[in-house]
């Protein structure tokens, strides 16, 4: 091929990155637009009959019930333009506690029936709700000023507070006012009078409880000192035993943590490994008339939209069994979107600047015999955009920042590329 034919052929590949980055920047980044799958929560009731979840079907998002065998699905409820996730069900049965999000991405919470019947909005649209419980006469929940969702640390004084509220709807209180960036996996104890949830301190999340009664704040006690970080968990408080999610060690010096699930007794001294699945472990929870824990395995972990498959290991033999559930599947291909979506993907952009740097090295070659110019220009580039990141995050948005960063890195491994293939001709041209 001529040297013109280089050029448009590298010209053909900017056309290509810039309109891929430009669709990025432009469509709605919302991964499960479309989508069919589990969502990333389960909750047992206590006779361990039934499990409740919530199911996307063509990006729609309600809460499900089956059997614990994975039999008898069945739709509770039915949203028109919101998300319903996140449910809990009260002890004795007869109340269901879910979230609904709204097209800004706000989250209220509704009381209902168990078949999701005579449901009731008991939070309004300025206070977005991540997590609540059930207690005997009120509901508690973890709540923030919707203004504040999506801002970075440091961009709002607003945080995370406990706030409680009646099974009517009255009497809304806020409990806590540290406006904490992170408060996850809210509990309560069996008699109701302690609530615990994660905080994000120091280095590692860790449990914290609140005395309803004294209104503080402090460390959970029955979390084994040794243990120094803690992601999903379950407290089987009658039992005396806790379940956790924690990195396994074999990950722990690889690129990709992995998360596995652990069981400690409280009243023994060694945890114990419950899973190998190398993937990550997301919501696990104590049966009550047996001893078994369900949870869910992100599969296609850490990829988006986040892919689920429900399971149960038995904490003895340590047997995982995969709950098989007749769900209902997609109407529609979505084969637009999804080509799309991988077309424009990030691996998609970056074999695109590849193929441009190296249809590049070529065409520098041929005018001027310096095929590794072209590398070494990209690497300075990466290098350059790289220490511009630290400038936006200390001037603008950190976020923005780590953004920035992300970009220069995945620069690099182009740039590489790019400079071996100029020295690879460079050194054919010395022969030849």
């Amino acid at each position: 091929m001529n040297r013109k034919t280089y050029l448009y052929a590298s010209l053909v590949c900017l056309i290509l990155i810039v309109a891929a980055i430009t669709y990025n920047l432009v469509h709605d980044g919302d991964a499960y637009l479309g989508y069919t799958g589990l969502g990333d929560s389960i909750e047992l009731t206590e006779d361990d009959r039934h499990v409740y979840f919530s199911y996307y079907q063509d990006g729609i998002e309600a809460i499900y019930r089956a059997n614990t065998n994975g039999d008898a699905v069945e739709q509770i409820t039915h949203p028109n333009d919101e998300r319903h996730r996140k449910p809990a069900v009260s002890s004795d049965g007869e109340k269901l506690l879910y979230l609904s999000e709204n097209e800004d991405r706000i989250q209220s919470l509704y009381i209902a029936d168990l078949n999701g019947e005579n449901h009731k909005k008991l939070t309004g649209d300025a206070i977005h709700v991540t997590e609540a419980v059930f207690s005997d006469n009120e509901i508690f929940y973890v709540g923030m000023p919707a203004e504040a969702v999506g801002k970075a640390e440091g961009e709002t004084k607003e945080g995370y507070d406990l706030h409680s509220i009646r099974l009517d709807g009255e009497n809304e209180k806020k409990l806590t006012d540290e406006d904490h960036f992170t408060m996850n996996h809210l509990a309560i104890s069996q008699d109701g009078s302690a609530l615990y949830y994660t905080l994000f301190k120091g280095e590692h999340d860790k449990i914290y409880e609140y005395n309803v009664k004294s209104e503080k704040e402090t460390r959970a006690e029955w979390v084994p000192s040794e243990i120094s970080a803690v992601y999903d968990w379950d407290y089987d408080e009658a039992n005396r035993a806790f379940a956790f999610t924690n990195v396994s060690e074999e990950s722990e010096g690889s690129s990709l943590f992995k998360y596995e699930l652990y069981y400690r007794g409280l009243n023994e001294e060694e945890t114990k490994q419950l899973t190998t699945l190398e993937s990550s472990v997301v919501s696990p929870e104590f049966f009550h008339q047996s001893n078994k824990i369900a949870f869910l395995e992100y599969t296609n972990w850490a990829n988006h939209p986040e892919e689920y498959a429900l399971k149960t290991v038995d904490i003895d033999s340590l047997k995982v069994n995969e709950v098989n559930m007749d769900l209902p599947e997609s109407t529609n291909s979505q084969w637009v979107r999804k080509t799309l979506n991988v077309l424009t993907s990030s691996i998609a952009i970056a074999v695109l600047y590849t193929v441009l740097l190296s249809l590049l090295t070529i065409y520098f070659n041929k005018k001027s015999g310096k095929p590794y110019r072209t590398g070494i220009f990209s690497i300075l580039l990466a290098v350059a955009v790289f220490i511009s990141s630290f400038v936006v995050a200390a001037l603008t948005n950190p976020w923005a920042g780590i953004a920035i960063s992300i970009l220069a890195i995945g620069m690099l491994p182009s740039s590489v590329i790019a400079l071996l293939v100029g020295l690879i001709i460079a050194k054919f041209d010395k022969t030849s």
